[in-house]
C-alpha cells in the first residue's frame, strides 16, 4: 500500500479528532502530504470516523487527483492542495466543527489571544472569512488569502480550519483555537477579557515552532 504509515496517521488523527469532539458524524477533514514525494493523504468524503482505516485513507497529487485508494476523495480538496500548494512550511490541514469556534464563526469575530497555551500554537489572533459555499476554488482562494501565512482561520458560518508541520502539530493548534474560543466565551460573563502583548505572543510562538522543528529533524 502507497504511503501506509502516513495513511495510518491521518486514519489515526481523524478518530482523535472525533474522539475529541472537533467534529462529529462525518463532518470535518484532515489531510497530511509527505514532504519527499509530495502526494498528498486525505480522508474520504463521508468518512465513518469511527471505522477509518488506513486503507481508506485516499492518495491524491498536489492537484487533486487521486493516485490511490478506493473512495472518492474530501469534497474539501481542492482547499486541501491549495494551501498545501501555497504553504511549505506545513505539511497538513484540518478542517474542524468544534462548538466554540464553530459560534465565532456564526457572529463572524476573531477569536483573540488570551491564553499563553494558545499563542504559543496560534500565533496571532485567527481571522474569520466572509460566508461563501465551501467545496469550490472560490472558496478555497478566499480561505488561503485570509489564512496567509497563520496557523488557523474561521469559516464564516461554518467551522475553523488548522494548519501545522505534521498532524499531531495540527491537532494542538485546532485544540488551541477551541480552548480559546470556549475560554473566550466564559471569561466575557465573569468581564473584560485581557489579551496577551502582541510581542509575547510572537515570542511564545516562534518559541513553539522552533521545539516542532527540532522534533521533525530529530526523526
Amino acid at each position: 500500500m502507497l504511503l501506509f504509515e502516513l495513511r495510518t496517521e491521518v486514519a489515526r488523527y481523524a478518530k482523535k479528532m472525533y474522539d475529541s469532539q472537533l467534529v462529529r458524524a462525518s463532518q470535518g477533514n484532515i489531510s497530511a502530504r509527505d514532504p519527499e514525494s509530495g502526494l498528498i493523504c486525505i480522508k474520504p468524503s463521508g468518512g465513518d470516523y469511527e471505522s477509518l482505516t488506513a486503507e481508506d485513507i485516499v492518495v491524491i497529487d498536489e492537484h487533486g487527483k487521486v493516485v490511490e485508494g478506493k473512495w472518492s476523495p474530501s469534497t474539501e480538496t481542492p482547499l486541501h492542495t491549495l494551501i498545501l500548494r501555497r504553504r511549505h512550511d506545513i505539511h497538513c490541514v484540518m478542517h474542524t466543527h468544534s462548538f466554540y469556534a464553530s459560534a465565532f464563526s456564526v457572529v463572524h469575530k476573531p477569536v483573540p489571544v488570551i491564553l499563553a497555551e494558545s499563542a504559543s500554537c496560534l500565533g496571532r489572533e485567527v481571522p474569520v472569512t466572509p460566508y461563501k459555499r465551501s467545496g469550490t476554488e472560490e472558496f478555497a482562494e478566499l480561505v488561503a488569502e485570509i489564512l496567509g501565512d497563520g496557523a488557523a482561520v474561521i469559516w464564516g458560518n461554518h467551522g475553523a480550519m488548522a494548519v501545522g508541520t505534521n498532524p499531531s502539530h495540527t491537532f494542538s493548534v485546532a485544540h488551541a483555537l477551541e480552548d480559546s474560543a470556549r475560554i473566550y466565551t466564559i471569561a466575557r460573563q465573569l468581564g473584560d477579557p485581557v489579551t496577551l502583548p502582541p510581542e509575547e505572543v510572537q515570542e511564545l510562538h516562534a518559541a513553539w515552532l522552533e521545539h516542532y522543528t527540532q522534533k521533525a529533524l530529530d526523526h
